[in-house]
């Protein structure tokens, strides 16, 4: 079991450590950063040196300090502990082996420290989307699985609603196994045209058809050595599942025109928002397929489930967004979480940042407030609610309205305020764009990046 010392400000830290990994380490110590090097040092000195060091990310660590302090304990890999994605960003730019988010959660500080001792992974540096939020039952059994499938190469299918952070999930997948400095290659196989797909995964030699003037290697070589993410792997046609089947079997491809096999070595992980059994009675996906990608299936709850969790997303999404908005925000108002609490959010994680990000763009203070929230009102679940006593173009007028005003706010923050940008993007004439900014009101300066 791993010898752990918590670097923190406050000993109630450690005590919350100690107690969460109770079952996995055989101590868990606790020091000042003032007094790390002398405390590491002595315990190297006993012959009873440090595995891991969990290091509070305030104040900042440098890369100079994470380094004196692992080779000060002999070689222990650091785990930043930290708050929001600034904080994963800092453990990148600091050196840290880890990150580890707060508030603690029990199921990841064990699968962080635990991985940490597990065998020589010197290379590994966190991703800022290795880390998962929520809290309760769910996380807890979510990080055991990851934890039990990451260190093989079985077949993972993550199955979920979309916005759930199915592709978090398999790359989280991805870095916490033995692949994790090898590529990470995502394939959404519901946005590539069918008559394109083929090529893109499999690739194909110069000759093979028309605009063929050169050897193409496809994603799924791409991806050798790694990991291929199999996006909305329902949405793939019938004739690629048969290839797809091929690879899983055999890790054999063929190139398309090409008269010999290729070998791959690629752990495949697919996710889809559709229910898979259904389409194999209906004939829609191969019933071998199915079972060759099902060997090891993860859940992702809609957020609607796991409404506990809206709070730690929305502090998380508040500190993503300031700095690059360059607005103090400090968090929601409790009028405006209880109305993000009450809305179902059909969009799940994903519609839940992007509200984030434009409340935070309207907003004129240091919170959000209630009114900055672009919801239905409570009940309605995102359905616009029907006054059949009002004049019909007066209802429509306020839905175009609702809408022209929910897009131009996310295209111009999308585009940090820059109206060509914005117009082009869009597909309309600059001064028409100018013209429903300036009617909606809203300020391009809010937009820019600082």
């Amino acid at each position: 079991m791993a010898r752990v010392l918590v670097v923190d400000r406050s000993e109630a830290t450690r005590d919350a450590v100690a107690e969460l990994l109770a079952p996995h380490a055989s101590e868990v110590a606790w020091v000042t950063r003032d007094g790390a090097m002398i405390k590491l040092r002595a315990s190297v000195t006993t012959g009873q040196a440090f595995d891991v060091i969990l290091l509070d990310a305030e104040p900042a660590p440098t890369p100079q300090i994470v380094r004196e302090l692992s080779t000060a304990a002999g070689g222990a890999r650091v785990v930043l502990v930290a708050t929001g994605e600034s904080g994963i960003a800092l453990a990148v730019k600091c050196g840290a082996a880890d990150v580890v988010a707060r508030p603690f959660v029990a199921a990841e500080l064990v699968f962080r420290v635990t991985r940490s001792v597990a065998g020589d992974r010197d290379k590994r540096r966190p991703r800022k989307s290795d880390v998962l939020i929520g809290s309760g039952a769910w996380i807890k059994e979510l990080y055991e699985r990851i934890a039990m499938v990451a260190t093989t190469d079985a077949t993972v299918a993550i199955f979920g609603e979309s916005g759930t952070g199915k592709e978090l999930v398999a790359r989280t997948v991805h870095t916490s196994s033995a692949r994790h400095d090898a590529p990470f290659v995502v394939v959404n196989c519901a946005a590539i045209p069918e008559a394109l797909l083929e090529d893109e995964l499999f690739g194909h030699v110069r000759g093979a058809f028309t605009d063929a003037t050169r050897d193409r290697e496809g994603l799924l070589n791409a991806a050798h050595n790694g990991t291929l993410f199999l996006d909305e792997i329902g949405e793939l046609p019938l004739p690629l599942q048969a290839k797809l089947l091929r690879v899983l079997q055999s890790h054999e491809f063929r190139r398309i025109g090409d008269d010999h096999d290729r070998r791959v070595d690629v752990r495949i992980i697919t996710a889809t928002n559709r229910d898979l059994e259904q389409l194999v009675e209906t004939g829609g996906f191969r019933k071998d397929l199915y079972y060759r990608i099902n060997v090891f299936p993860l859940h992702m709850p809609a957020l609607r489930e796991r409404r506990d969790d809206i709070a730690l997303l929305v502090h998380h999404f508040v500190q993503k967004y300031r700095a690059r908005l360059g607005k103090p925000i400090d968090g929601v108002s409790p009028g405006a979480l209880s109305r993000l609490c009450a809305y179902d959010f059909p969009g799940n994680v994903r519609e839940l940042e992007n509200k984030i990000h434009q409340a935070m763009v309207i907003a004129s203070g240091p919170m959000i407030e209630e009114h900055d929230v672009a919801l239905p009102p409570a009940g309605q679940s995102g359905a616009v609610r029907v006054d059949v006593d009002r004049p019909f173009r007066e209802l429509k007028q306020e839905v175009i309205d609702a809408f022209e005003r929910g897009y131009l706010t996310e295209l111009l923050a999308a585009h940090r305020g820059n109206l060509a940008q914005a117009a082009r993007a869009a597909g309309m004439d600059r001064k028409n764009l100018w013209s429903l900014v300036e009617r909606h009101g809203l300020d391009r300066a809010q937009f820019k990046k600082p």
